[in-house]
């Protein structure tokens, strides 16, 4: 889909380019721009579109967008990829989740189409929308846990797409092969800007930062093969994407599980392979114990029958902060 002239890079023959696309200057001198990698395969197909690093301290899906980039055969791809490696440099350099700016609207993953005459962020966004996101046939924003020591893979798809759309959107969630498919709200993302304009787009979000190298790898592997999938799916490389059996539940099935109390969060379910698992009404997921007194004080237990699809690492936790999130059993459904 196209509703903007075409960027110099839709004339690319084959093989792979690097550039960077100005947006602003800097109070320290420095030119902002955002990096943009275009792959172009031999025959002609689709255009896929990917982000990462809308949010500054996620970069785990960074290091595995690199390794399936570096790893692809052009001569065996049809069509293009579309990169943007680091849509938020500000709060990447920053090593945090929003930009650091002087006025509000901050979190790039809520602006969007954005406005060339708006705050930074906004900016920011309106180079993304005008050199990418008008000129792709779908899209993921690939998202993964920040500096919290997070467990999860699900792929999230917009609430308020029409259904024609939906079934699309999940089409393509699904074919990246990760354990949940999740409705979700997120207003003012890239997917739900292209969602607006019929354009098939979604969120995965796989892993997170300092998990261990076993951890990390396994949720390397996952994005790497997820990627795989979805070009398959895509018609963009050959063969089928076969999706295991998913769970697909809404907002209203879930429940994340936040500690009143500050303190050191004891977590029960530690492990990548916990995702998934069915937790009875009850079962007690952590505790938080007191740094001070050592005493326990907030024990963290299931609300329901319902299964686990986020889940943190022992580690500090303020209070307030998501540590562990619940797919109600009743309010989810099996995906063949």
């Amino acid at each position: 889909m196209s509703v903007a002239k075409s960027p110099s890079w839709a004339r690319q023959k084959e093989g792979g380019s690097f550039t960077r696309l100005p947006v602003t200057t800097m109070l320290n001198g420095a030119e902002l721009n955002v990096p943009l990698h275009v792959i172009t395969g031999r025959k002609k197909g689709p255009t896929f579109g990917i982000i990462t690093n809308t949010h500054g301290d996620e970069f785990l899906a960074t290091m595995a967008i690199r390794e399936f980039v570096n790893g692809l055969d052009t001569a065996k791809l049809s069509g293009r990829i579309v990169l943007v490696s680091v849509a938020n440099p500000m709060a990447t350099a920053g090593f945090g989740r929003l930009t650091p700016e002087q006025h509000g609207r901050t979190d790039l993953h809520e602006v969007y189409p954005g406005n060339a005459r708006g705050n930074t962020t906004q900016m920011i966004a309106a180079v993304i929308t005008e050199n990418v996101l008008h000129h792709v046939d779908a899209l993921i924003d690939f998202h993964s846990g920040g500096s919290g020591g997070r467990l999860q893979a699900r792929v999230d798809h917009n609430s308020k797409a029409p259904a024609e759309l939906k079934a699309r959107n999940i089409a393509l969630a699904r074919a990246f092969g990760a354990p949940f498919v999740h409705e979700n709200e997120f207003a003012g993302s890239a997917a739900h800007y292209l969602n607006s304009i019929g354009v098939v787009a979604v969120n995965p979000e796989v892993g997170g930062c300092y998990l261990g190298p076993a951890t990390s790898q396994y949720y390397t592997a996952m994005m790497v093969k997820g990627l795989t999938g979805m070009l398959k799916h895509m018609g963009m490389l050959k063969g089928n994407a076969k999706p295991p059996r998913q769970i697909d539940f809404n907002t209203k099935a879930r429940r994340e599980l936040r500690p009143r109390f500050s303190g050191y969060l004891n977590s029960h379910y530690e492990e990548p392979q916990d995702l998934g698992k069915l937790i009875k009404a009850g079962t007690r997921l952590g505790e938080v114990i007191d740094l001070y007194s050592y005493e326990v004080i907030e024990e963290i237990t299931a609300p329901f029958d319902g299964y686990l699809f986020f889940s943190r690492y022992s580690g500090m936790v303020g209070a307030g902060t998501q540590a562990f999130a619940l797919a109600e059993k009743a309010g989810s459904r099996w995906l063949a």
